[in-house]
């Protein structure tokens, strides 16, 4: 399988996980979608729900601060796409992340973005989403 997001450096996840947590991944490498995708997947299925997402969003943050790349950080973006892959694994109950991705691959949907589905633009864009959780104002298809 071959995606234009698609980064693999042979770290395995649990290498991929540290590398995040410690600041140690590239920014190049973190910028990828489908690390991000991973990274998350790796959350959902090792913590409780609750926890997988107060994790990530704290960590993505964290990556903000520690590498100076302003306020790119988005609260509604990171957990809807959290419940959604925790969602996704609950049903797959894959064992390995690209068992979960042959059999999600929407998710790497960029045009229109996969959140799309569930949101206006508009209501992305704003800055009370980016703060705060905001519930989905569309109904996935």
């Amino acid at each position: 399988m071959q995606h234009d997001d698609q980064f693999d450096d042979g770290r395995d996840d649990n290498e991929l996980l540290a590398a995040f947590e410690d600041f140690s991944l590239p920014c190049s490498v973190l910028a990828s979608h489908m690390v991000h995708l991973h990274v998350a997947w790796l959350y959902v299925t090792r913590l409780p729900l609750g926890a997988a997402c107060d994790t990530m969003a704290k960590n993505l943050l964290a990556w903000d601060i520690q590498k100076g790349l302003g306020d790119r950080y988005h609260h509604t973006v990171t957990w809807a796409f959290m419940l959604v892959v925790h969602e996704r694994q609950q049903k797959a109950k894959a064992a390995s992340f690209a068992e979960f991705l042959r059999a999600h691959q929407d998710l790497l949907q960029k045009e229109p973005p996969f959140l799309a589905r569930y949101y206006r633009p508009e209501t992305l864009a704003s800055d009370h989403a980016r703060r705060h959780f905001v519930l989905p104002d569309r109904f996935a298809d």
